[in-house]
């Protein structure tokens, strides 16, 4: 197995070369760099009707010259999970004074806050990811410093094993009688499965760092580091439109700061 392959197939499910789409073919620098100021724009959103249209826009830029709905079917689960942080809010949190029934408006609002930046964050996580293969993120990141390339490519390779190690672990106690119907037997249930995969993921990294031992990594080797900007030609209006859109939010902030 080549040194391509072998980075490539420790994120099988990650990358997706279903199609070559605008992101696929930008640089990594570029991906990185954008990402960093449409997250920084994300952040300084001032209220929530901001940020319901900055959701969009990041979903649009992400989807449409992007893998597509592909995408989005990557996002189905956290929108699950940000629905439930909506619900949670708008009935337990202790500012609702506004009420509507069992709903508070307050909490509402916190809920969906908190449930849009989740969304577009983890958007901007999964373009990424799908768009960028694992050994440029290696290569890129080791241009930094070698280490760095090669706790990203851990971090990122551990992501499919620990979530096939989850489905495993859960098919195993469903076998042995589990059941979670009651919420609390849900939460016994998830604390049953979490453990034995915490136990399993330690045991992991220290068989990964032995073999790291013995193949001699830790020895000290010089690395050149050049800095490259990250607009290159054919992608200077992505840079440009991430700028904008960050200054624009910057902007909006500062003024709705000054007004009161």
């Amino acid at each position: 197995m080549t040194e391509g392959n072998s980075e490539n197939g420790i994120m099988t499910g990650l990358y997706y070369e279903g199609t070559k789409s605008f992101w696929h073919r930008a640089p990594v620098k570029t991906k990185l760099f954008c990402s960093a100021l449409l997250l920084l724009g994300l952040v300084l959103s001032v209220n929530i009707s901001i940020l319901v249209v900055n959701t969009l826009f990041l979903l649009t830029l992400a989807v449409v010259p992007g893998p597509g709905i592909a995408l989005l079917r990557r996002l189905k689960p956290f929108v699950f999970f940000s629905l439930f942080i909506v619900l949670f809010h708008s009935l337990l949190n202790p500012a609702n004074t506004t009420t509507w029934g069992w709903l508070g408006w307050e909490g509402f609002l916190y809920g969906s806050t908190v449930a849009l930046r989740l969304v577009s964050i983890v958007g901007l996580a999964q373009l990424f990811l799908m768009t960028t293969p694992p050994g440029v993120v290696f290569r890129y990141f080791s241009s930094w410093h070698r280490d760095m390339g090669l706790i990203m490519l851990l971090l990122m390779g551990f992501l499919p094993v620990l979530k096939e190690e989850m489905t495993t672990t859960m098919q195993a106690q469903q076998t042995r009688g589990l059941h979670w119907q009651t919420l609390l037997e849900r939460l016994q249930a998830y604390l049953t499965m979490i453990i034995p995969v915490i136990i399993k993921s330690l045991y992991r990294a220290q068989g990964m760092a032995s073999l790291l031992l013995l193949r001699g990594y830790g020895e000290n080797q010089d690395v050149q580091t050049h800095f490259t900007p990250a607009w290159t030609k054919g992608y200077y209006w992505i840079v440009a439109l991430s700028s904008c859109f960050c200054a624009a939010n910057l902007v909006i902030l500062l003024r709705s700061r000054l007004m009161h």
